[in-house]
């Protein structure tokens, strides 16, 4: 069972589901989460079809690999099939995009369930990821994770969608969804969700922008984002995870002094003349749980 909370998400590759080679090879570039998209990364005409091999392939992966399926959206006539169709052992979540409504989640709660009891699976095995990706989405933000179900994760932002939703064009600094990304990981952390999921870098060519990018987003307080091309999954995991030899001294001594001073029965202290306290140290161990999962520690 995993651990979703202690889990890095850094990276959450996608692999159009109807492409065998591409699901075969999808697992191998090293990401936190692969996705096996049935959604937009697939033709109209073989969505259908693309069922079964994307549940074909699920069974192929590393054990230790999250595995997702992203589901077409509850807009359309399919999410029901789509689930019914990947819902097995195999499986760690579902994700649905497009989300617009507090009772969507419910709804595709239900669905998962039904799916589970006919796998015989436990539920709420198959946890759950939704993505707002329009205007109507982030204004419903907030009561979206409020009335989410246990099984959801945590929320992802479709920076595609939305740019093309609000008919913008997104520059390489991403300051036209800067307010998008920032509502968006409020909402979910005043949820108790985890950090949520940045959408993807779209200019695939430009490493330095996504690297720049990417920082701000882990400013932002993204831990993670959607990646579509396999060359940026190394850059984006050291720019969400890497740590100054400066920053990883300090993150290491107020780990170490706060831990000491919790058995003398002290929870706030002093180290390096700055103010630590419980979400202080809590803040350094994840900065070196992160560390380490770059270095392959964790």
């Amino acid at each position: 069972m995993i651990d979703w909370n202690e889990r890095t998400l850094r990276s959450l590759l996608f692999a159009p589901g109807n492409h065998p080679r591409r699901l075969e090879r999808v697992g191998d570039f090293g990401a936190d989460a692969i996705v096996l998209d049935l959604e937009d990364a697939v033709a109209d005409a073989e969505k259908t079809a693309a069922r079964a091999t994307t549940r074909a392939a699920l069974p192929t992966y590393a054990d230790d690999l999250i595995v997702i399926v992203r589901v077409n959206g509850m807009h359309t006539d399919r999410t029901k099939d789509d689930i019914d169709a990947v819902v097995c052992s195999d499986l760690d979540c579902i994700m649905v995009p497009k989300v617009e409504h507090p009772d969507t989640l419910g709804e595709v709660d239900k669905l998962i369930a039904a799916a589970e009891r006919t796998q015989g699976l436990p539920i709420g095995s198959i946890r759950l990821l939704a993505l707002v990706e329009t205007a109507k989405g982030l204004i419903c933000v907030e009561e979206i994770c409020a009335r989410a179900p246990e099984r959801l994760v945590t929320i992802g932002f479709g920076a595609g969608d939305f740019t093309v939703d609000l008919g913008i064009d997104l520059t390489s600094n991403g300051r036209e969804v800067m307010y998008a990304r920032s509502k968006i990981i409020i909402a979910a952390r005043a949820a108790g969700l985890r950090a949520p999921i940045d959408g993807p870098f779209l200019d695939l060519k430009d490493t330095d922008a996504l690297v720049a990018d990417t920082l701000i987003s882990r400013q932002l307080g993204f831990d993670g984002r959607v990646v579509v091309y396999p060359p940026q999954v190394e850059h984006v995991h050291r720019a969400y995870s890497d740590l100054t030899p400066e920053e990883l001294d300090l993150a290491i001594k107020v780990v170490d002094q706060f831990e000491a001073a919790l058995v003398d029965g002290l929870a706030s202290i002093q180290v390096e003349g700055r103010f630590v306290d419980y979400p202080i140290y809590y803040r350094a161990k994840k900065k070196l749980r992160l560390y380490r999962a770059l270095r392959g520690e964790a």
